[in-house]
């Protein structure tokens, strides 16, 4: 593929040094030599920002969840929180972590890929130290563990794993895997080679410390089910949600109301009214007009609008003369 760059060779060992001449004396290949680079077939494309935006409440349900599992642990308050997330290939990832370190491991049953937590030792040490009842004042000057603290982080950090598949019970039903723990993360295989992950970045905070950076590395094959299940139940939510509105204002106007047809009021005085006598006749109509008497249409103590006594056949009806506009729908 390089030969399509340069003039088509005559020799195979001419091309090569045509290719490289071709090369130097590109304006566009010398400017952009720095980002030009093999492109990997098997790289897995990234996903959009906005599309991850929707774990964001996931995350932080999670780091909570993080802080009080430590919180138990070390019975010392401990605060987590997410500080960044980016995209990146498990090897870019690994690369850029301390040698030897803490990092722990498990499959998300029954997604494929692995999920890593990585720890660095300072932050071990202090974890272990409380577990223990100590202080965490004093800590070894050295950067790895023995046997006997990787085992004893591994109760820890096993506490930490168990608290992951409860945010995503709602989302999707997952369990936690055989979990490893090892001291580089050369020797964890969260996938096959070249794959996507996002690494989620934590500040733990334990007591009165200085925060600490600890990171979550989850794979594509682990995120993608997840975003996509998240995904679909927004959509039927946004959905049912209007079909519930819709759903609801036609339970509203089946709901029956009662319409009373009422004569304006009359003023009367006290003396007028002490002196009413059963077979008296009250004047409901004080003031008389060309037209028909208005009624009151009234709802629930609610003028509605007006009205006027009419005949419908052999009986009494009443039509509607003014009505109350409607100010929404």
């Amino acid at each position: 593929m390089t030969a399509l760059l340069g003039t088509r060779p005559s020799t195979r060992g001419d091309a090569r040094g045509r290719v490289q001449d071709e090369e130097h004396r590109s304006p566009i290949l010398a400017a952009g030599s720095t980002r030009a680079r093999a492109f990997d077939l098997l790289r897995q494309e990234t996903v959009e920002r906005s599309r991850l935006r929707r774990l964001q409440p996931l995350l932080e349900t999670i780091a909570h969840r993080f802080g009080s599992a430590l919180t138990s642990a070390i019975r010392q308050p401990a605060h987590v929180e997410v500080t960044s997330f980016e995209q990146r290939t498990w090897e870019e990832h690994s690369s850029g972590l301390p040698d030897p370190t803490f990092v722990s491991s498990a499959v998300l049953l029954p997604l494929e890929g692995r999920v890593v937590i990585h720890l660095p030792v300072d932050l071990v040490f202090t974890l272990i130290d409380f577990y223990l009842g100590g202080d965490a004042l004093a800590e070894p000057e050295r950067n790895q563990l023995t046997e006997i603290e990787r085992a004893l982080i591994g109760g820890v950090i096993d506490l930490v794993w168990n608290e992951i598949p409860p945010p995503l019970t709602s989302i999707i039903a997952l369990t936690v895997g055989m979990v490893q723990n090892s001291s580089s993360p050369l020797l964890v295989q969260v996938g096959r080679p070249g794959v996507m992950c996002l690494v989620v970045e934590l500040h733990v905070s334990v007591g009165d410390r200085e925060p600490v950076t600890v990171s979550i590395a989850m794979p594509f094959t682990v995120l993608l089910p997840v975003l996509e299940h998240i995904e679909r139940q927004q959509s039927s939510e946004g959905l049912d949600a209007r079909i519930d509105r819709r759903q609801a204002r036609q339970r509203i106007l089946a709901v029956p109301l009662e319409l009373k047809v009422a004569y304006p009021p009359i003023t009367m005085t006290p003396g007028e009214l002490l002196s009413l006598r059963v077979g008296d006749v009250v004047r409901i109509d004080q003031e008389q007009s060309d037209g028909p008497s208005e009624l009151e249409l009234v709802v629930q103590d609610v003028k509605f609008g007006t009205g006027a006594l009419v005949e419908n056949g052999s009986k009494l009806a009443c039509t509607v003369i003014t009505k109350k506009e409607r100010i929404d729908d």
